[in-house]
């Protein structure tokens, strides 16, 4: 595993000599950039939604890489994956004279590409894609001034995710348990958690150790058969330290949200149907940044958990670390679903509330089909927690994170109190 981590210096120290620059850039090339930034509050998403298009068409090593369904645009709303990328093209553009403001954002990305086994030579392959992006939708308005200062601009950022990348990766690579690239996992047992949520046990195919992680991070599952060969990331469903990995995986309904059946979310489901036990996947190194850890638990704040849907797997992972580690303090979870027979877990919430006497459980149901933010809302939240600092831990749905995260500033409670993380790109709340 050392080895193959030196290798990966000397790719990244290759690819860094040919076209990838972590040096300064010029001032002429930050201010072309910076002066961009309006443009693209209006065309990036043309520009990232063109470059997906073709790059993917072209790029059959890329394309596994990606999920189909954040690029299609599902009953008027625009897809997910271009999104994310011009949301970040426009903020790169204006702070690229003060990059320490994005440092969170290109750590929560680095992570992903790190479990995901991106490549410094992808990064080329992108460049290429979004400047004749940029070049297609703009026409004459992309000057070459503009198209040189974008590439300088690029490369650079790229350099600075390859460098980062690289330092996760062989850090990992050095751990106890750890590698890099993918490994080869057998499933040790197959648990259906509920009508909808299913439970795979995870162990390592050498029997060797595996790497600890974090409570909240996520492993990348690799698939190579003949009817799916993609990749995705599962968040790891419970605390680290029996040399086993959880997922626990929702089944998909794309013909419900309007997506093409059969092209999209099919991992998840393909994994329900055809993955069993003793069959074998590959699994990226544990990675990302939506964590509890012992800092949380130090002071003297109650902690808050809560999660709607699939958004529960981190949320375990969490309390599970708590509850093993002794932590003393309050803990609150809220956990919304549409019903019973959609929840999963539900025992092993009860059991450890009846347990631990600090821990206290709720549980919200939407009898609809359709799970909302009625669920949870600002009025109920406002009474189950009468004590509002807190470190607050959330995951869910778009509109039901963008409640909780909307209700927890009028509380004004500090921003490194607020935790969440998206299933996907990111998009803001």
């Amino acid at each position: 595993m050392l080895s193959k981590a030196i290798r990966r210096v000397v790719l990244v120290t290759r690819v860094n000599k040919r076209n990838i620059s972590c040096n300064e850039l010029s001032s002429t090339t930050i201010n072309i950039v910076k002066s961009t930034a309006p443009v693209l509050a209006k065309t990036g998403y043309d520009i990232t939604k063109t470059m997906y298009n073709k790059m993917l068409s072209e790029n059959a090593e890329l394309r596994f890489l990606f999920n189909a369904s954040h690029q299609l645009e599902i009953k008027n709303e625009i897809a997910h994956q271009p999104r994310a990328l011009a949301c970040m093209m426009y903020n790169y553009a204006e702070n690229i004279d003060n990059l320490k403001l994005l440092e969170k954002a290109i750590e929560s990305v680095a992570q992903k590409h790190v479990s995901l086994f991106v490549l410094p030579e992808h990064y080329t392959i992108v460049g290429e894609n979004l400047l004749w992006a940029i070049k297609k939708v703009l026409g004459e308005k992309a000057t070459i001034p503009i198209l040189q200062a974008w590439k300088e601009a690029y490369f650079h950022l790229a350099g600075i995710f390859i460098k980062r990348e690289n330092e996760i990766r062989t850090n990992k690579a050095l751990q106890i348990g750890g590698w890099e690239g993918w490994r080869s996992f057998i499933v040790a047992r197959k648990v259906k958690e509920s009508s909808v949520i299913t439970s795979f046990y995870l162990k390592s195919k050498d029997g060797k150790p595996v790497l600890n992680y974090k409570p909240g991070q996520y492993t990348a599952l690799k698939l190579c058969t003949e009817k799916v060969k993609a990749c995705r990331n599962y968040t790891l469903s419970k605390a680290a330290g029996d040399n086993k990995y959880r997922i626990s995986v929702r089944r998909q309904e794309p013909a419900e949200k309007g997506a093409p059946p059969g092209l999209v979310l099919k991992v998840s489901n393909f994994l329900h149907d055809h993955i069993n036990v003793n069959d074998e996947v590959l699994l990226g190194v544990p990675s990302g940044v939506f964590t509890f850890n012992h800092n949380h638990a130090n002071d003297e704040k109650p902690i808050v958990l809560m999660s709607a849907g699939v958004g529960l797997t981190p949320i375990v992972a969490m309390l599970d670390f708590i509850l093993k580690n002794n932590v003393k303090k309050s803990v609150t979870v809220i956990i919304s679903n549409r019903n019973k027979d959609v929840e999963a877990l539900h025992d092993w919430f009860v059991a450890s509330e009846e347990k631990h006497s600090n821990l206290q459980v709720v549980f919200l149901y939407d009898d609809p089909l359709r799970l909302s933010s009625k669920t949870l809302n600002a009025s109920k939240l406002d009474k189950l927690l009468p004590n509002k600092d807190c470190h607050y831990f959330f995951c869910g749905p778009q509109g039901y994170m963008k409640m909780v995260c909307e209700q927890l500033l009028k509380w004004k409670i500090p921003e490194d109190q607020i935790n969440y993380e998206y299933f996907g790109p990111t998009r803001p709340l």
